[in-house]
């Protein structure tokens, strides 16, 4: 019998892969992480890929450092 999952395969480096997974770890009652599949590769509900963008920007904006001359 075959089953099937609908998500989104989220493609990243090892540090942003490791971020959403404390993400998902932090939000356990609603748990979108659906299968770990290597060390850049994340299986995800769909719903899921906003939450993750947003707080993905957050961590982006916290540090991002501009140099004044």
């Amino acid at each position: 019998m075959v089953h099937f999952t609908e998500g989104v395969l989220v493609a990243c480096d090892v540090p942003t892969k490791q971020f959403i997974l404390k993400l998902d770890a932090d939000l356990k009652p609603r748990s979108f992480v659906l299968f770990d599949l290597d060390d850049n590769h994340i299986f995800v509900e769909g719903w899921a890929v906003e939450t993750i963008r947003n707080n993905l920007e957050e961590l982006y904006k916290e540090n991002h450092f501009t140099f004044i001359a």
